[in-house]
This record gives C-alpha cells, structure tokens and sequence, in this order.
C-alpha cells in the first residue's frame, strides 16, 4: 500500500508539476482559464509548477531508496493537504468554482489523508 500510495503522490505531482513549468497556458486553458499575457505571473505559475515538479521527484525517489519512504509520505500528505486546504479556503472566500476543481479538491485531500494514514502507521509501528 505505502508503495502504491507513494507512486500514486509522486506521479501527480511530476505531471502537474512538469505542465505547468514547461506548459503553463496549454495546461491553465484544459480548465477554461485564460492566463494573462504578463511575465511575472507566468514567471510565479512556472516556479510552482518547478517547485511541485521537485517535490514529485522526492516522493518518486523513495520507491527506490527505503530510508526516504517516511519523510516522502510526510512530504506528501503535507504538500496534498496544503493544495486541498487552500481550495477549501478558497470555496469559503470566493465561492464554489467548476466540478473540474472540485474533482482536483477530493483527489487532492485523498491523496494526503492515505499518505497520512501511512505515516500515523509507520510511526505506530516504529515505536519509541
């Protein structure tokens, strides 16, 4: 399961993280979304895309190095439920946006309650 839940965290992230650094208009106008044509806001958008992009080679390296399996779950659940929270937040102060974000919304707090349920494992099981 740990595995299984890793590949799956870290194969988001490396896709979405990828698009939006080297693609971020075609990626953003998938959701209906027109980017602006300004150079500091594409500049941030693709430093977010690198910045996830990173985080999915972390978490995609501790399925071939065991000694990175926990602090990649713990990356995970953090890095899923900061996104999911943050759209949470968004719903209470700018509304409900389309279905579409609101699927990305579920897989994303999914995704870092499984990752949290297998560090709250793990640390259960390693013991003092």
């Amino acid at each position: 399961m740990t595995k299984t839940t890793l590949a799956l965290a870290g194969f988001i992230a490396l896709m979405i993280g990828a698009a939006v650094l080297f693609a971020p208009v075609p990626f953003y106008a998938l959701s209906g979304v027109t980017l602006p044509d300004d150079v500091n806001l594409v500049s941030d958008i693709r430093a977010f895309g690198g910045g996830l992009l990173g985080a999915g080679l972390f978490v995609t390296l501790s399925l071939f190095r065991r000694s990175l399996r926990l602090p990649s779950l713990i990356a995970a659940a953090t890095v899923y439920a900061g996104f999911g929270l943050a759209r949470l937040w968004g719903i209470t102060v700018d509304g409900l946006p389309e279905a579409t974000y609101l699927w990305v919304l579920a897989i994303e707090l999914i995704v870092a309650a499984m990752c949290a349920i297998l560090v709250f494992k793990s640390s259960g099981s390693a013991g003092p």
